[in-house]
C-alpha cells in the first residue's frame, strides 16, 4: 500500500487473480492517473521510479510482471473510505532513463476490463432469435472469471427478431459488437470497476441521468467553495435534430425524432434549441428501427458544458462519472443539476486531485437548490 499523505493507494496485480504488489513496486510508485469518460474506454497510468539494482530491474521486468495483459487493480482510500479506481489489463510499458545516475522511470498504461473483451475477433458467431440486450448478456458471461456482472436494459423501441427470416451474427470482437449494438439503440456500453476489488459491472443501456445526486460543486462562495477552477460553454452546433422517412403506400413520409426525454430526462428549464437538422438514411428500415435510430441520433451531444478541477481534500470524496452532481454559486444560468461526462483522477505523493467535465441540455436549472 502506497501512502499518499491522507490518501492511500492499494495496488494489486496478477494474470487473472490478483495479489498485493511487491514492496519494491509500492516503494517505487510516484503517482497514478485514471480517467473515466462517457463514450470512451476507461484507462489508467501508473508511474514508478527505480534504480538499476531494484527488483523491478533485476527480476520483475525481465520475468514479465509488467507485460501487456497483466491485470492491475487500483484502490484509492480517502479518509478511510476505499474507492476502486481501475481494474484491467496493462496494454503498454515505457521505460526511460531519467538522467540521474542509475535511475529509471517506468510508466505502465492500461485499460478497464473491456480491454480483455477486445482481443478475439468472433465475427460470424450466431445469436438465433436473440434481441441485442440478450446477445450482450451472453457475450459477457464468458468474462465471469474477471468478476464481470452484466447489466443490460432493453431499448424503448425494439424491433422483433425472427430467426426464420434472419439470424443475427456477431461483427468483430465482443467489445466492438456490444458497442455497435449500443450505438444503434441509442444506448452506451461500458465497464465500471467495483464496488469491491476484483468486481466489475458491464453496463449496456440508456445513459442514466436519474438517481442520487453527488454533493454540490461550489464556486465563489468564500469558505464553502471547494473548487480550484470552473468554466462554462454553450455550443449551438452541438445540438442536432435528426429526422428520417418511412415508406407508406410507396410514399416517403417524414418521421420526426421521438422525445429525447425517453432516454435523457432534461436537466435544464430552458433547453438550447437545435441549430441544425440531419437526414438519416432510414428508407429500408421498419418503423421501430427508424424510431430507435432517430432517438440515438438525438441523444449524442449536450450543447452546454462545464469544466473544472478540484482537490479532493476540500471536496471530501471522489466525483463519479456518468452520474448527477449539483453546482451552486455560479449564477442562475449555470446553477443546478449537471451530468458528469468525465473525470480524471491524479494521485501523487501528498495529493488526490480531479479534473472533470459536466454537461446538460440547456441553461437555468429546473430545481431551486442543490444539497451542499
Amino acid at each position: 500500500m502506497a501512502t499518499l499523505s491522507a490518501v492511500t493507494l492499494t495496488v494489486r496485480m496478477g494474470p487473472v487473480a490478483v495479489a498485493p504488489a511487491p514492496k519494491a513496486v509500492i516503494d517505487a510508485i510516484e503517482g497514478a492517473t485514471v480517467t473515466h469518460a462517457v463514450g470512451a474506454r476507461s484507462g489508467f497510468q501508473l508511474s514508478l521510479t527505480y534504480s538499476k539494482t531494484s527488483p523491478i530491474a533485476t527480476t520483475l521486468l525481465p520475468t514479465g510482471f509488467f507485460d501487456p495483459m497483466m491485470r492491475v487493480v487500483l484502490v484509492a482510500t480517502l479518509r478511510g473510505v476505499p474507492k476502486v479506481l481501475a481494474d484491467g489489463p496493462i496494454k503498454r510499458q515505457d521505460v526511460t532513463a531519467t538522467g540521474r545516475p542509475g535511475e529509471y522511470r517506468l510508466v505502465v498504461t492500461g485499460e478497464d476490463v473491456s480491454g480483455y473483451m477486445d482481443v478475439a475477433d468472433l465475427t460470424g458467431f450466431p445469436f438465433p432469435g436473440m434481441p441485442p440486450f440478450a446477445r450482450v448478456a451472453l457475450m459477457m458471461a464468458k468474462y465471469a472469471p474477471l468478476g464481470v456482472v452484466p447489466m443490460t436494459i432493453p431499448p424503448p423501441f425494439q424491433p422483433p427478431v425472427n430467426p426464420v427470416e434472419k439470424i443475427p451474427q456477431q461483427q468483430g470482437t465482443d467489445f466492438e459488437y456490444a458497442t455497435k449494438l449500443a450505438k444503434d439503440a441509442g444506448h452506451e456500453f461500458y465497464v465500471v470497476p467495483g464496488p469491491l476489488p476484483g468486481a466489475n459491472t458491464a453496463y449496456w443501456g440508456p445513459q442514466l441521468r436519474v438517481g442520487a445526486v453527488q454533493p454540490a460543486l461550489t464556486v465563489d462562495m468564500d469558505a464553502a467553495a471547494n473548487l480550484d477552477s470552473m468554466s462554462f460553454s454553450a455550443d449551438g452546433n452541438a445540438a442536432v435534430l435528426p429526422y428520417g422517412h418511412v415508406k407508406v403506400a410507396g410514399f416517403a413520409v417524414p418521421v420526426p425524432a421521438p422525445d429525447i426525454a425517453l432516454l435523457k430526462p432534461p436537466l435544464a428549464a430552458r433547453p438550447l434549441v437545435p441549430t441544425r437538422t440531419k437526414l438519416w438514411e432510414t428508407d429500408d428500415m421498419t418503423l421501430p428501427e427508424i424510431l430507435m435510430t432517430l432517438l440515438a441520433g438525438r441523444g449524442t451531444a449536450d450543447p452546454v458544458t462545464a469544466t473544472g478541477s478540484m482537490d479532493l481534500a476540500r471536496y471530501g470524496r471522489p466525483l463519479d462519472a456518468r452520474s448527477l452532481v449539483g453546482v451552486r454559486g455560479a449564477g442562475r444560468a449555470h446553477d443546478g443539476l449537471w451530468f458528469v461526462r468525465s473525470v480524471t483522477h491524479t494521485l501523487g505523493r501528498g495529493s488526490w486531485k480531479q479534473a472533470f467535465q459536466l454537461a446538460r441540455d440547456g441553461l437555468v436549472s429546473h430545481v431551486t437548490e442543490v444539497a451542499p
